[in-house]
């Protein structure tokens, strides 16, 4: 188990390094000049040269590249070009918004796909079923940013239940913080919990026909023991690496749900900075969500294996 704990963290390293040359690059291929940006459309060629210099915009790709990653080792992802203030800094202050609409939401796709997707496998080849496979359909298919601005008209403007925009911390206030991010959870988790309902639907149709759940049934134990003792434990196993993915795909989610939402979180934050080319906050946010990304999935590669006895851990 430690052998195979420490190869994942040795097989972070070139990934990290592949996800920062990848995200540096992309950044800088974005047309428009910072220096510029900062300066406004009045300032002259002697002033943008001169931030150029300051900033080090005016050395060659690679050794940009270096510095900052040399930088990025010892914890240190530069600082703001329009905040002046550390980018790690900022990235600690917005995580912790995120983190809530992402567990939130994690929460709410797991309370919905789970019980439906057993019901659906339950239930194969009828009207309970096929109801669930238009209700999938339909969560894959609604675009998020619509989900958001359509919960908003009607929850928030047209019936009053939830606010429309602003903050509070669930940290301070729960159930007040709970009321802000509710609306933002449910938008952002639906695509996940029709994907994840999905995979546990065929894969406890795979199970159910295996000889160890006859053999149960055939024991006598009633039809909740074998489906919740025997059943979907097995099932669970695939469906745990569906949310893994889908995690990661949340916080890249959460970069719409926050701007339609207006939470000061990472995702908003990320665009923000992209409007104002501010390299190393782009940089920073993207290279801290790959790194939270490739984190989820090493811990659920570690879990696959209480699931499912037949991985080892080599």
């Amino acid at each position: 188990m430690l052998k195979f704990v420490i190869k994942r963290v040795i097989y972070l390293i070139p990934t990290l390094l592949l996800v920062a040359a990848m995200v540096f690059m992309l950044i800088h291929m974005i047309p428009g000049d910072p220096a510029a940006v900062i300066l406004g459309p009045d300032a002259t060629a002697e002033d943008v040269a001169s931030v150029r210099t300051a900033l080090g915009l005016d050395r060659p790709l690679y050794e940009q590249f270096g510095l900052w990653l040399g930088n990025v080792v010892r914890g240190d992802f530069g600082v703001s070009i329009h905040s002046k203030r550390p980018v790690i800094d900022s990235i600690g202050e917005r995580f912790p918004v995120t983190l809530c609409l992402t567990t939130l939401a994690l929460i709410f796709a797991l309370v919905v796909a789970l019980p439906s997707g057993v019901l659906a496998a339950v239930y194969h080849n009828t009207n309970k079923d096929y109801l669930f496979m238009i209700g999938t359909i339909l969560g894959v298919s609604i675009p998020g940013f619509w989900l958001g601005l359509m919960s908003l008209l009607v929850f928030s403007v047209q019936l009053g239940w939830f606010p429309s925009t602003g903050f509070v911390p669930m940290w301070e206030e729960f159930w007040e913080g709970l009321r802000y991010m509710i609306l933002p959870a449910i938008t952002l988790g639906l695509f996940m919990a029709a994907v994840v309902a999905r995979m546990v639907r065929s894969s406890m149709l795979e199970v159910l026909r295996l000889e160890y759940v006859t053999h149960a049934r055939a024991k006598g134990l009633s039809e909740w023991k074998v489906i919740t003792k025997h059943a979907l434990k097995n099932a669970f196993a695939p469906t745990l690496t569906t949310i893994g993915i889908q995690y990661g795909m949340l916080l890249g989610g959460a970069v719409v749900t926050e701007t339609v939402f207006s939470l000061p979180g990472l995702g908003k934050y990320l665009v923000v900075s992209i409007y104002m080319r501010d390299y190393p906050v782009v940089q920073g946010c993207i290279l801290f969500i790959a790194l939270v990304y490739v984190l989820i999935n090493t811990i659920v590669d570690l879990l696959y294996g209480y699931f499912d006895p037949r991985v080892q851990y080599s």
